[in-house]
């Protein structure tokens, strides 16, 4: 989650950019990194002996590059990494047992795949390596491929997914259509959609009842950035869909949203698979419909902890503890527009972590919000991101987060107030659920 304090970002589990966030209390300083499932905008960078052109993303990806990483990425875990009550210099035996055999990995994906599952073990969110294509992606939102996705069905691999501005967009392929041919050959359920370099892959497509098309695609790039909507259920309700907090947040765009929502009488924020992002963007959301003076919960980070054990000359304390002890507390952003005063209902589920996690407890807990759908993914530790050689990055946690209830959610996720089990038939159940219980509580 890119956390974000004012500026930091909140993406606990996921991603956005994180600056640094200070608050000055009598007794301390918060300066907290935080990504968005929250994510950070600046990043750290790791310094390596053999010089800072290794952290270049374009180098062979050698042995040479491989100590490289491991070297920064022990550093980091041993120096920045910081989660309430975690020893990560348990890392020291997880790596030398297992070394020798990741430095045999020659693919950059393989070696993620090994260094990740060794990252497992500390059994937390918000720790991961990322390869260099992967930390490309997460800091400009532009990937490769064909940028669609699809599902062999009744004979054919039936068009799932297509995103804007990507080569099967400028195709014309839509979602829906059925392909029935691949490079000439009938699509089967091991069919792959798949293409390298400046090869060409010959598809023929069926839409509806009109006859067989053929297109040529190539592999490019394109942007991937889900713009947010708003959308009414009968002229009493309004729908804002978030899908992240990180790229694509804008918040302009969002304040004409709401204010257009400002005469409903109730408002469904839908976070589902919303999997956080940057805890400005958070605490701007949060000041459209909650008291910006109201706090929501502590971000507890390295400094807060050790004041805390300081004035309590004790070795050690639970997170909840010195979270309502210190004086530094989370709070929305004051609005530039009117705040919404009327009925809220909150969407999450399984994909709701981070940042979406914290608005949805916050919901709850200041205005009684309904919390509709399925339990969230218990997944809030405030990170950010360092570099490393190769153009590989680390995201690696700086702060825990307890809201003002007292309910630390990393590992305790948000439980909706209102359960609702995801139907697979036609129809949204969840949506409809929170449409009842803002119409009902509305006539009383």
């Amino acid at each position: 989650m890119e956390a974000k304090i004012g500026d930091i970002v909140a993406n606990f589990g996921s991603v956005s950019t994180l600056r640094f966030f200070m608050m000055r209390r009598s007794r301390w300083f918060l300066s907290a990194l935080m990504v968005a499932s929250l994510v950070l905008p600046a990043m750290a960078s790791a310094q390596f002996k053999t010089g800072a052109e290794l952290v270049k993303k374009d180098v062979a990806f050698t042995e040479e590059v491989r100590v490289q990483v491991l070297t920064g990425l022990t550093d980091i875990l041993q120096t920045r990494a910081f989660v309430p009550g975690l020893d990560f210099k348990k890392w020291d035996d997880l790596l030398a047992q297992n070394r020798d055999e990741l430095l045999k990995i020659e693919t950059e994906n393989g070696f993620t795949s090994g260094v990740n599952r060794l990252l497992r073990d500390f059994g937390i969110t918000h720790i991961g390596l990322q390869s260099p294509r992967s930390a490309t992606f997460r800091r400009t939102g532009v990937t490769s491929g064909l940028g669609m996705g699809a599902q062999f069905a009744d004979g054919a691999m039936v068009v799932r997914s297509v995103a804007d501005g990507s080569p099967a967009a400028k195709a014309g392929l839509k979602v829906g259509d059925r392909i029935v041919t691949i490079d000439g050959k009938p699509a089967t359920e091991n069919s792959r959609l798949t293409t390298e370099g400046d090869a060409e892959l010959k598809i023929t497509y069926v839409r509806g009842g009109d006859s067989p098309r053929e297109v040529s695609i190539k592999s490019g790039e394109y942007q991937v950035t889900r713009s947010d909507t708003l959308t009414w259920i009968g002229d009493d309700i309004a729908v804002l869909k978030i899908n992240s907090f990180s790229r694509g947040y804008d918040i302009q765009g969002i304040n004409k949203m709401m204010s257009e929502a400002g005469k409903a009488k109730g408002v469904i924020v839908d976070l589902r698979n919303n999997g956080g992002g940057a805890v400005s963007n958070l605490a701007h959301l949060m000041g459209l419909f909650i008291d910006p003076r109201e706090a929501v919960g502590t971000f507890v980070n390295r400094q807060m902890m050790r004041s805390y054990l300081e004035e309590k000359k004790v070795e050690s304390a639970d997170v909840k503890d010195i979270a309502a002890w210190g004086s530094s507390k989370y709070r929305p952003q004051a609005p530039s527009i009117p705040r919404y005063a009327g009925k809220v209902a909150v969407l999450i589920n399984r994909g709701s972590a981070s940042a979406s996690e914290i608005f949805a407890a916050a919901m709850r807990d200041k205005v009684s919000a309904f919390v509709v759908g399925q339990t969230s993914r218990g997944a809030v530790l405030a990170s950010t991101y360092g570099r490393l050689a190769g153009g590989f990055e680390l995201q690696y946690p700086v702060s825990d987060y307890v809201t003002i209830t007292g309910q630390r959610l990393e590992g305790d996720p948000v439980v909706p107030t209102l359960p609702v089990e995801a139907g697979t038939g036609p129809g949204d159940q969840v949506m409809d659920a929170a449409v009842n219980a803002l119409r009902t509580s509305s006539t009383q």
